[in-house]
């Protein structure tokens, strides 16, 4: 039956029509993954940065010093020039206020002239260390066509010096222009940097093993944040054509008081001026190659700009990476959602236009649509830095459109009639609509909030329930959830679900207020005081009774109607859930009751008492969580309040100070009056162990958290 129900829904012309839209999309988008319309893309790409034009960087902190053909003709030397003038550039500019000095040649053999070159060089790195030398990353097909990769570095003495290194390696897309700039390579279970990322570090003073550290859409190098453009690249924002940069000559910069050009009308001292106006103050100087026979000029989105064509010096391309990242001038790619919703919107646009304009007056709408498109496009790379794809859309804007202009004419005017008395035979037209865009089925999403989780679980009730006949058991439980539940219901919390003897309740949902931490924290407060009630009664009857651990956490969720097609409830997921539900187990290792994350009690610091209980890092997790324990809410007994919050916290200020005698002397009062209190039972572990077995010297107090 379905399926003379479908043949007869693409009998329809219009459902045929999207039929064919949907077709031919998916057809584009196979032909867009197949790489089709990436050389096109990138050249419009090229197109809207021309379109920018070059932006100003006179202000920018970075300077250029090429070997340029000036270099050549003034000192009349061949390449390689003596390392003893690359010694003199460094002390020179060193001497200028430069902040840092890079290098984009690469000194990875001894020098041609004598062993006494190579001295100069490196006195002068010994002397002023602030440098930057360029090694590069070789990929070399052996035996048997395997690929070797293996780094090339400077000289060891030029290291031992004082100089760092980096690779200068490029990516070159398929056309041969630079637009992206690699952040970092991975090589025999060592990452290796560019020399702009280098460059961050030094400038940040941040330590090569933290220098970088990856997210799902982003690189995070100090306190700079790269959008990826690919997994391990980020794009150039370009500021203009070659020297669009202040750029000086090699040759100026050992132009000094005390070095000789060959012609004595070229040696005017030229360095001194620079010195006395302080061009190469505070500046970042990246120093390179551009005269041609060197063979460092690259093509770029600006290599024909103004009429004017001009290759990149390589050393600029650095440049132009350093300064989108310090200036955060970064061009974002939309993402993959947008670029769907976008292809959606132009499929649509064409089954409108197909539908209800004749093919002539379409056509017009569709060169319309493709103008305002390409527009917007342009505009909004100007003028908000972000790149939305051109060709594939347009591709399959336009590919739709012939398509179905190919079916009016062939099929659709035949068959109209037909079609029309088919569909009226069946159901009315706005009804099949509903079916098939919502297929009349349940609806199950969810959408993001930030609520409040609450985990509770009976301790060891397994034991205890095999000491009981199992109606005992039942009876028992019964009494105890029912509790727990009134207790959430008062505080306007959602049951979410039992799982066996533990509940899960959730604050905030499907109603919300502000105070969901709140709320979770007094729930969490009133269910110890009724299960306090509980034992007291069932004590009195000479019966053994239980205790339960809770874990509160506050974060962004993803609620709603969640689960199959088939079957679905009104749940919570996420790792903020999670991290909930482990702050629940972690009451077993720290002997307590309630525990709470660090974003619960920044919700509740003015109301709640807590005292700190670790800094934790969970499984799965890189980033440290501070948990507290929930002792009450705006005040406790004087003698609690005493020990258990204010000598326990001198305690752990002292533990974290790595006082480790003054700590245990502090946690010992507590256990004096408390003798039972599990985190000062644990820091006392420690302290005897920190005493006998001190931890490193990085050591940054956080402990890894066992629970699951």
């Amino acid at each position: 039956m379905s399926r003379k129900i479908f043949k007869k829904i693409f009998n329809n012309q219009w459902y045929m029509l999207g039929f064919l839209i949907t077709c031919t999309i998916l057809f584009v988008s196979f032909l867009n993954l197949m790489g089709t319309f990436n050389d096109l893309e990138l050249k419009t790409y090229d197109y809207r940065l021309k379109l920018r034009g070059s932006i100003p960087v006179e202000e920018s902190g970075i300077v250029l010093v090429t070997i340029d053909d000036q270099s050549f003709t003034s000192l009349q030397k061949k390449w390689p020039f003596p390392r003893s003038y690359f010694a003199r550039v460094i002390s020179n500019l060193a001497e200028a206020g430069a902040a840092l000095i890079v290098f984009d040649i690469v000194f990875i053999e001894p020098s041609d002239l004598d062993s006494f070159d190579d001295v100069s060089l490196e006195q002068a790195i010994k002397k002023y260390p602030n440098v930057i030398l360029a090694g590069k990353l070789v990929a070399e097909y052996g035996s048997h066509m395997t690929l070797n990769r293996y780094p090339v570095k400077p000289l060891k003495q030029f290291l031992n010096a004082g100089a760092e290194w980096a690779y200068a390696n490029v990516y070159l897309d398929n056309d041969g222009f630079i637009r992206r700039y690699n952040l970092f390579q991975n090589l025999h279970e060592q990452t290796y940097f560019p020399l702009t990322i280098k460059a961050l570090s030094h400038l940040q003073n941040i330590p090569e093993k933290e220098l970088i550290t990856e997210q799902k859409n982003y690189f995070a190098v100090g306190k700079f944040v790269i959008p990826k453009y690919e997994h391990d690249s980020m794009l150039i924002n370009f500021t203009g054509p070659a020297r669009t940069f202040p750029t000086y000559s090699l040759a100026n910069i050992l132009d000094d008081s005390n070095f000789n050009l060959p012609d004595p009308d070229e040696d005017l001292d030229i360095f001194e001026d620079y010195k006395e106006y302080k061009i190469f103050k505070d500046k970042v100087v990246f120093i390179g190659a551009s005269a041609d026979e060197l063979q460092d000029n690259k093509l770029t989105p600006f290599f024909e700009f103004d009429g004017v064509k001009q290759l990149m010096p390589g050393v600029e391309m650095h440049a132009n990476a350093l300064y989108t990242i310090i200036n955060n001038q970064y061009i974002e790619r939309v993402s993959g959602l947008a670029v769907l919703l976008i292809i959606l919107i132009l499929g649509v646009a064409v089954y409108l236009i197909s539908i209800y304009l004749k093919p002539l007056y379409g056509l017009g709408a569709v060169t319309i649509v493709f103008l305002i498109y390409t527009l917007f496009s342009v505009w909004l790379f100007v003028s908000g830095k972000t790149w939305i794809p051109v060709i594939y859309p347009l591709a399959s804007f336009s590919s739709c459109y012939v398509v179905n202009i190919v079916q009016k004419i062939f099929v659709e005017q035949k068959e109209k009639g037909r079609y029309r008395k088919t569909f009226q035979q069946y159901v009315a037209r706005s009804v099949v609509d509903t079916m098939l865009s919502s297929g009349e089925l349940p609806k199950f999403g969810g959408e993001r909030k930030v609520l409040t989780v609450l985990f509770s679980d009976i301790r060891s009730f397994t034991t205890y329930s095999e000491k009981y006949k199992p109606e005992v058991v039942v009876q028992r439980l019964t009494q105890y959830l029912s509790s727990m539940v009134d207790v959430v219901f008062q505080q306007g919390g959602t049951l979410d679900k039992f799982v066996g003897d533990e509940l899960m309740a959730l604050f905030g949902a499907p109603y919300y207020y502000k105070d969901h931490a709140e709320r979770a924290c007094n729930t969490a407060l009133e269910m110890i005081a009724k299960l306090r009630h509980m034992q007291k009664k069932w004590s009195q009857n000479q019966m053994e009774y239980f205790q339960i651990g809770i874990g509160i956490n506050t974060g962004k969720v993803i609620v709603g109607n969640l689960g199959s097609i088939q079957l679905f409830d009104y749940t919570v997921i996420g790792d903020e859930v999670n991290l909930g539900a482990r702050l629940e187990g972690a009451n077993k290792q720290y002997e307590t009751t309630i525990i709470i994350s660090e974003s619960t009690y920044n919700d509740v610091k003015n109301k709640a008492i807590v005292r700190e209980l670790d800094n934790v890092r969970v499984k799965g997790k890189k980033k440290p969580v501070r948990i507290y324990e929930l002792r009450g809410m705006n005040s406790l007994p004087s003698i609690e309040n005493d020990l258990i919050i204010d000598v326990y916290t001198l305690g752990l200020e002292l533990f974290k100070a790595k006082k480790w005698a003054k700590a245990l002397k502090e946690f010992n009062r507590v256990l004096r009056y408390f003798p039972s209190d599990g985190p000062s039972k644990i820091y006392t572990r420690r302290c005897l162990e920190f005493l006998e077995n001190p931890p490193a010297e990085n050591w940054d107090g956080v402990f890894d958290f066992a629970v699951k």
